[in-house]
C-alpha cells in the first residue's frame, strides 16, 4: 500500500477525534500508514478506502477497538518517572503512617488511567507495599484502565519478559516477581501480594466513568499529549471532580496543566494537588 492520501488520513483523524478524543496531527501520517498497510495485508479489505467506509458505516465496537490498537502506542515501563513514586512515598504514604491512621479498613484508592500493559499500576502497588508499615492495616485498591484490548489483556496477565524490567530496582524485582515455570523465552510473573491490590479493566476516558471515587491519587501520564486543549480541559476537570480534597494528580513529564483553568496546585514538575 502506498502512503495514505491526505484525505484518507483526515478521515482517520476525524474518527479518532470523535471516538476517543485523539488529536492526530499530520506528523503521524507515516506511522499510521505503515501500521494500516500491515493490517490491510492480513484483512478482508482491499484498500484503505474500503476499510474506512466500513469504520464509518457499520463497524462493531470490536472493530473500533482493533482500529484503536492500530493508532495507539503502548510505551511504558516499571517505575517510569521515579520522582512521582518518590513523591507518593514522601508526601502521601509517610504522613499517613506518621499520623498513626492505621485503623482497620483505612481506605486508599489509586487510579492508573491509561495504564497500558500494566507496569504502572503494578509499580503503584509495589510503591504502596514498600511505603506502608503493614499493608494489612489498610484498605488499598489500585485501579488500572486502558482502552486498548491488547494492553488490558497483557496487564491482566501480569507476565513480563526479563528485558522489560528496566526501571525496576533489582531487590524489588526479586521480592515481587517470580519466574514462570516452563516458559521459553523466560517470563516473570507479578507476585500474588501485588496482584491482589490491583484491578485491571477497559475504559474509554471519553465515555462515562463507572467509578464514583473519591480517589486519593490519579496517574494519567503521557496521554494528554494526544488531545487538543479543550479535550484536556474536560478530562482534567473530571479528574478534579473525582479526587478527594488535596488529592494528587500526576501527568507525563512533557505535560502540564498550565492554562487549563482547573484548580490544581503544582507541587513538583508534573505533579499537582487538588485545591
Amino acid at each position: 500500500m502506498r502512503t495514505l492520501a491526505e484525505s484518507q488520513f483526515q478521515r482517520i483523524a476525524a474518527l479518532a477525534q470523535a471516538r476517543w478524543g485523539l488529536h492526530l496531527t499530520p506528523v503521524k501520517l507515516p506511522l499510521v500508514s505503515s501500521r494500516l498497510a500491515s493490517f490491510l495485508r492480513k484483512s478482508r479489505f482491499a484498500s484503505p478506502e474500503a476499510y474506512l467506509d466500513h469504520l464509518e458505516t457499520d463497524a462493531t465496537d470490536e472493530d473500533m477497538l482493533l482500529f484503536f490498537d492500530l493508532l495507539s502506542t503502548n510505551v511504558t515501563s516499571f517505575f517510569r518517572d521515579p520522582q512521582h513514586f518518590a513523591y507518593l512515598e514522601r508526601e502521601f504514604y509517610t504522613p499517613l503512617a506518621r499520623e498513626n491512621l492505621t485503623t482497620p479498613g483505612r481506605r486508599i484508592r489509586v487510579w492508573s488511567a491509561a495504564c497500558s500493559t500494566g507496569q504502572e499500576p503494578y509499580s503503584l502497588a509495589i510503591n504502596a507495599l514498600e511505603s506502608l508499615p503493614d499493608i494489612r492495616a489498610w484498605d488499598v485498591r489500585i485501579l488500572g484502565t486502558d482502552l486498548s484490548t491488547f494492553a488490558v489483556g497483557q496487564a491482566k496477565a501480569g507476565r513480563y519478559s526479563p528485558d522489560s524490567m528496566d526501571g525496576m530496582p533489582p531487590e524489588l524485582a526479586e521480592r515481587y516477581f517470580s519466574s514462570v515455570p516452563g516458559q521459553s523465552p523466560p517470563m516473570l510473573e507479578v507476585a500474588p501480594e501485588v496482584r491482589k491490590l490491583v484491578t485491571i479493566g477497559r475504559l474509554n476516558l471519553m465515555d462515562a466513568w463507572p467509578m464514583r471515587g473519591p480517589f486519593d491519587v490519579i496517574f494519567c501520564r503521557n496521554v494528554m499529549i494526544y488531545f487538543n486543549a479543550e479535550t484536556r480541559r474536560r478530562l482534567v476537570r473530571r479528574f478534579h471532580d473525582l479526587l478527594r480534597p488535596q488529592g494528587i494528580l500526576a501527568v507525563g513529564s512533557a505535560e502540564t496543566l498550565a492554562g487549563l483553568g482547573v484548580p490544581f496546585r503544582s507541587v513538583q514538575p508534573s505533579v499537582y494537588v487538588k485545591e
